[in-house]
């Protein structure tokens, strides 16, 4: 007869072993599809990080683009302010400041290249927050044209391009 308390008490042993196995592996099928969902949203907010922004993103949120990087495949000058500084159309109503650093100042002398309104670029660059008293260098240095500062136009943030190119 003990041979047969052994028997039941290995079945009933060996249905606990198997059902705890399977609790363990639902629950850790249950944790991996948490971890993913984690990782996913992770990966999207790094992306989205490290993303280049575009002249919509200028004109919708000016001051988000502080120290991120904007790439323009294709935009209109508004203006032409001096040897190193011009304004885009973001839109018919909005223009915005540019200051170009002094590698594609170079290129476009060296080029022969004048930038005048109308001219359609391609622009690249880092976004920096924009006052009155940056204005007054941008003339003070000659980036901007005596007379031309009144034509910087108003904004809280401004491009420092390190690449143009004139289409």
């Amino acid at each position: 007869m003990s041979n047969r308390a052994e028997g039941g008490l290995r079945a009933i042993l060996t249905i606990v072993a198997l059902g705890s196995i399977v609790t363990l592996m639902w629950w850790l099928n249950q944790q991996s599809q948490q971890i993913e969902e984690e990782r996913a949203a992770i990966a999207a907010a790094a992306a989205e990080a490290v993303r280049d922004w575009n002249a919509g993103d200028l004109l919708t949120d000016p001051r988000g683009a502080v120290g991120r990087r904007v790439v323009i495949d294709e935009i209109t000058i508004a203006s032409g302010l001096g040897e190193g500084a011009f304004s885009v159309a973001l839109s018919d109503a909005v223009t915005y400041p540019v200051l170009m650093e002094s590698d594609p100042i170079q290129r476009l002398r060296m080029a022969n290249i004048t930038i005048y309104g109308g001219d359609n670029i391609y622009v690249s660059g880092q976004v920096y927050t924009f006052n009155d008293s940056i204005s007054a260098v941008w003339v003070d240095q000659g980036a901007v044209n005596e007379g031309m500062g009144d034509q910087i136009p108003v904004s809280p943030t401004f491009l420092l391009a390190d690449s143009v190119l004139v289409r």
